[in-house]
């Protein structure tokens, strides 16, 4: 969310104060790597999206 809010210009600093979240926290989650639970939904979600595609979107 903070990524998206700072792609569309806004700083990490105002967006960090109004969700009450250290400046701090946020650049130390950026700099962590992915979990494994992390990794396996995105491959999942991958897939997902090819079955949804190749269904006519059912």
């Amino acid at each position: 969310m903070i990524d998206h809010l700072r792609d569309k210009g806004l700083g990490v600093d105002p967006v960090c104060r109004v969700l009450e979240l250290s400046p701090s926290t946020y650049f130390a989650r950026k700099k962590r790597s992915k979990s494994a639970r992390r990794l396996r939904d995105e491959q999942l979600m991958q897939l997902i999206e090819e079955v949804h595609a190749e269904s006519g979107g059912t």
